[in-house]
């Protein structure tokens, strides 16, 4: 008996060894996260508090500093969602701009209506005074902004450039001879001959140059030494022929426009400052376009006298070929905010550039005018659209001469590196065959576009809607393996699939009009996620939508929201739209059969404290009823009114943002 009294006293002792040695774990890395921080370190943080999280991912603080640091140093900033959702159920005063990284994510991830909520709540504690309010009041833009571009998608196709053009670091600023057969862009990879810069762990930038071989890109190849430096040296305009290339230097620290051109033995000559009154030395200067008669050149500048940050300005060359006096292109194109990477298209009069301002979704985005000679002006900017544009900056577009391909640099989901290019398959042009023409008298390669044979119909011809994504871990951000099923409004599963590890998956959908469809990703010991899409109808072009979901493992504690469970003011009822949410957590509960839950029901703020809580509880009830009539044991499921103590939105007088507290939520009580 004494010898089980000692070794249940040595059990003992080990346990509280163990906890306490576990929770002085995770202080050291949050104490060590926090001195990364103060020297700047920001991955080093990051990887730190990660691993604090592991060992309690509970904690708040280190879910909003895991969120945000996504935000701030990762290509991956879509990863920052999960953390700073659970920071805010946590504890939603954490940080005081909580709120606003948790409104920035919802917008990266093209969550608009939840940033827009989130932004709206945050603004109202701040001064109308406070600069921030401005700066959230734009957010707020972006994302209304969003909205429209997303339902409305443009009829094109953006692609990665694979592994042979983009790498783990920055790939950007690509420029194209018209007939896309020379294609120079900058790079920071390794071998550059920049220098690497110690406080970025990345070489300087350096010019890389690919040519088409059989209709594909060549292997990059450095441009040597007599284009590049050890210092900035960055592509920055090409002319239509692929004979003069234009660089962007910071040699000194204010950057300049240098030029350079091809030899006849495909050698290029020394870079040399641009002739004029171009450059200036008190400022920078940087992305150029030429137009294609070489006559007119675009440049940005933060030179004296603009309306704000970088501006864009046009010069014509005189008759002894120097560049004149810059011109501003007016407050129809340049605003306080920044405008870069102006491109000037073959018909000589349309303007593509980038701005953070106008109409915009988020970052940079690119923007179309076009150059009325009657009027002798700017049209208004038009946005290009998503998925061209998204809330990321999407920057230095050019595109080939008969408008049937675009390139640019974006970060996206499927990018190799912080930084990508990409190719666009754009929307045939009515004025095709006159850029052709244009091409052929300059003796430049024409390459018919290759057709992919649509779908026949008895009376058209149309294209299905493809619909792609990927499925992730939320807790790794790492693609898995899951079950993913596509249902019409309705309820119908439409079509199914089961990814590989890559977490890949497409559905092609046949529309005659548009419609709505919920994509939904399960796997076997984990929640899962639901989302809304609206297919558009099939038309003579394709069209293709990207919407990606993140499933959390089911962990004793976890709390999710069930987000398509709706009740009616004041009411315990579930409403009809809840079903197929219902549906999906049954089947949940069904492959999981040790899983036991709480649910939880919230009110909007409308009534006294005492009744809310009874309400919400009702409601959780009847949710636990539902589940019970399907056959789901009582003893695995418990309700609990939570009241309005934990609102997602704001209470005021707008019933949507009542009807999103008017919610049901599901923690985990045992595995």
């Amino acid at each position: 008996m004494v010898g089980l009294r000692w070794s249940f006293f040595v059990f003992f002792i080990w346990i509280l060894t163990s906890t306490f040695a576990w929770a002085q774990d995770e202080k050291q890395l949050i104490k060590e996260a926090e001195n990364a921080l103060k020297n700047d370190k920001k991955e080093e943080a990051l990887a730190l508090y990660l691993k604090a999280h592991a060992k309690n991912p509970s904690n708040a603080l280190t879910n909003y500093q895991i969120g945000t640091l996504y935000i701030k140093v990762s290509n991956t900033p879509l990863k920052s969602l999960p953390y700073l959702e659970k920071a805010f159920q946590l504890n939603s005063k954490v940080k005081d701009d909580l709120p606003f990284f948790l409104g920035l994510s919802y917008q990266m991830n093209l969550k608009f209506d939840e940033a827009i909520q989130t932004f709206t709540q945050y603004r109202s504690t701040i001064p109308t005074s406070d600069p921030r309010y401005k700066k959230i009041s734009r957010y707020i833009e972006e994302c209304q902004t969003g909205k429209t571009l997303v339902a409305q998608p443009v009829p094109v196709k953006v692609e990665n450039l694979g592994n042979l053009i983009n790498g783990e670091f920055f790939d950007f600023a690509p420029v194209i001879s018209a007939d896309e057969q020379v294609m120079i862009f900058t790079s920071r990879r390794p071998g550059s001959l920049g220098v690497l810069d110690p406080t970025t762990g990345m070489y300087n930038e350096d010019i890389y140059i690919s040519t088409k071989v059989n209709g594909k890109w060549s292997t990059p190849k450095n441009m040597g030494s007599v284009v590049n430096t050890e210092n900035h040296d960055a592509s920055i305009g090409l002319s239509a022929d692929g004979k003069t290339l234009f660089i962007y230097r910071d040699g000194t620290g204010l950057g300049d426009i240098y030029f350079c051109t091809r030899t006849k033995d495909d050698t290029w000559s020394k870079p040399r400052p641009i002739e004029g009154e171009v450059n200036n030395r008190n400022f920078n200067e940087k992305d150029v376009a030429i137009s294609p008669d070489n006559s007119l050149l675009f440049f940005s500048s933060n030179r004296d006298g603009g309306f704000g940050g970088l501006d864009i300005y046009m010069v014509q060359k005189d008759q002894n070929g120097f560049w004149g006096k810059p011109v501003n292109l007016g407050p129809e194109i340049n605003t306080a905010e920044d405008e870069a990477g102006p491109f000037m298209d073959f018909d000589g009069r349309t303007l593509y550039f980038s701005s953070k301002a106008h109409e915009g979704m988020g970052g940079f985005d690119i923007f179309q005018t076009v150059f009325d000679s009657t009027a002798q002006k700017w049209t208004k900017p038009l946005n290009l659209g998503y998925p061209i544009n998204t809330p990321f900056n999407d920057i230095y577009f050019v595109l080939s001469g008969d408008g049937s391909h675009g390139y640019y640099a974006a970060s996206r989901e499927d990018s190799y590196g912080q930084l990508d290019i990409y190719r666009i398959s754009m929307p045939p042009r009515k004025d095709r065959d006159e850029l052709i023409k244009k091409m052929m008298k300059m003796n430049l390669v024409v390459e018919e576009p290759k057709v992919v044979e649509p779908i026949a119909t008895t009376n058209t011809t149309v294209y299905p809607v493809r619909l792609k994504g990927v499925i992730k871990d939320a807790a790794s951000g790492l693609p898995i393996a899951a079950q993913i099923q596509l249902t019409d409004a309705k309820g119908v599963v439409v079509s199914s699939t089961t990814t590989t590890a890559d977490g890949l998956y497409s559905f092609e959908i046949s529309n005659s009009q548009m419609s709505n469809y919920t994509i939904t990703g399960q796997k076997n010991g984990y929640s899962y996620d639901t989302k809304s899409v609206s297919i558009p109808a099939n038309g003579p072009n394709r069209q293709e939508l990207t919407q990606n979901l993140a499933i959390k493992k089911l962990e004793v504690g976890n709390v999710f929201v069930l987000r398509n469970i709706y009740f009616d003011f004041d009411q315990s009822t579930i409403k009809s739209e809840s079903e197929r949410e219902l549906q999906i957590l049954l089947k949940m509960l069904q492959d999981n059969p040790s899983l036991k839950i709480e649910i939880g029901g919230h009110t909007d703020s409308k009534g006294s404290d005492s009744y809310n809580e009874s309400l919400s509880k009702r409601r959780a009830q009847a949710v636990v009823q539902w589940l019970v009539n399907k056959g789901i044991s009582r003893d695995r499921l418990s309700a609990k009114g939570y009241g309005e103590s934990t609102p997602l939105a704001s209470n005021d007088d707008e019933e949507d943002g009542r009807e999103i507290n008017r919610r049901t939520e599901f923690k985990i009580i045992q595995k």
